[in-house]
């Protein structure tokens, strides 16, 4: 009964602001797999909600509010990411990082995207004492709502009462749709 409440809660709140989802991505390899939805909350601002599971390293929930500004063939988003870390293998915690996406639109159906996102010790809580996030990737674009990419990820966790931990840090491949 609870998580019919939250679910209803988060539906309604949905409609009273207007939101739109804009993207669906799934990014695969061997170890880990990553889902996202981006929101439209209006022509300049955007919500990112992902989930990161791990067989080796354990799950990272993610949630993130930008700022977007498209000039010509560059797409800039700057905002925060909230991250939620559940491991096995390293102390649990959570960061709320600041930084952003990049996209540059190289012709008519591939473009290079580029994120990255830092925590310092003061934004890192629980076990947390630190937290970052590179991403980039080069996306062909199979039709106006549907997309394919190759990328490379790194996400590490940095503790003073721990050994740093490193979640991630190799290629995926992927995909996208736009509805």
């Amino acid at each position: 009964m609870a998580k019919f409440r939250v679910a209803s809660v988060l539906l309604l709140s949905a409609a009273v602001l207007q939101v739109s989802a804009s993207e669906f991505n799934l990014g695969l390899n061997n170890d880990v797999v990553s889902t996202e939805l981006e929101l439209q909350m209006n022509k300049d601002t955007n919500a990112v909600l992902g989930y990161i599971y791990s067989d080796e390293s354990g799950h990272i929930a993610q949630g993130a509010m930008h700022m977007t500004h498209d000039a010509g063939v560059h797409h800039f988003e700057v905002g925060a990411q909230l991250s939620q870390l559940w491991s096995d293998d390293a102390p649990n915690g959570s960061a709320v990082s600041v930084g952003g996406r990049y996209v540059l639109t190289m012709g008519p159906n591939i473009s290079l995207h580029a994120a990255a996102y830092y925590a310092p010790e003061v934004l890192s809580f629980g076990n947390v004492d630190g937290y970052y996030q590179l991403d980039s990737k080069v996306q062909y674009r199979v039709t106006p709502n549907m997309a394919l990419y190759v990328g490379y990820r790194k996400i590490a966790f940095e503790y003073d009462n721990a050994r740093d931990f490193t979640f991630e840090d190799g290629i995926y491949i992927g995909g996208k749709y736009r509805f």
